[in-house]
């Protein structure tokens, strides 16, 4: 079956924090990956475009990179033209999986965007949500492995953002930057299993799959 991968996500750094695991051991099943983001930061620009480099060169074809250039912080205020501009890219001939943030999150941006992803329900194969630092009472029924190029490759990309330039309120982000939320997956899965085969881990919650 001929499909897509939707990756929307509200900030630049979404992709490389809870994302790449499901990409980078997936993207061979689908015929392009477009990564969807929401808003722009300017410090973060050059940081995304230098971590893309990164990846596997196979998965560099597949990859179609769009930014809606929204203000971060004011997605709740511009649902309608996000939403507008979202389900315009859309291409409703083919089929796709969409993965996005969780409605538990704590970050506005990151509801918001959950929201609008939430309309291509009905539409897409499987729904696949994502954890991240800002998520709360996240219940995880599906854990993906990094092996340890996959995760030197993620942590790299994420060691490379300048926390203290980062646009939020507290400017307490400094807490991302650490191995126990690179790694956070993992704790997930010593609760759920006896065996496992990686020493690093993703986690997503499955709504859908098909």
């Amino acid at each position: 079956m001929k499909k897509d991968l939707i990756v929307y996500v509200a900030h630049i750094d979404d992709f490389e924090c809870a994302c790449y695991g499901y990409v980078l051991n997936h993207y061979k099943d689908y015929d392009k990956v477009k990564v969807i983001t929401a808003t722009t930061w300017p410090a973060k620009v050059p940081v995304w475009e230098t971590n893309k480099k990164a990846f596997p060169a196979d998965l560099r074809e597949k990859l179609v990179d769009i930014n809606l250039e929204f203000e971060a912080r004011t997605l709740w205020n511009n649902l309608d033209n996000m939403k507008d501009a979202f389900y315009k890219l859309m291409d409703f001939n083919k089929r796709f999986d969409l993965l996005s943030h969780d409605q538990n999150d704590c970050h506005t941006d990151h509801t918001a965007c959950f929201n609008v992803a939430k309309g291509m329900y009905k539409y897409c194969n499987r729904f696949i949500t994502i954890y991240s630092p800002s998520s709360a009472h996240f219940h995880p029924n599906f854990f993906v492995g990094l092996d340890k190029e996959q995760y030197q490759i993620k942590k790299e990309g994420l060691d490379k953002y300048d926390i203290g330039k980062e646009q939020s309120y507290t400017k307490l982000g400094y807490y991302l930057q650490s191995e126990e939320h690179y790694n956070i997956g993992r704790a997930h899965v010593l609760e759920n299993y006896v065996f496992d085969d990686y020493e690093h881990y993703e986690c997503y919650k499955i709504l859908k799959w098909l």
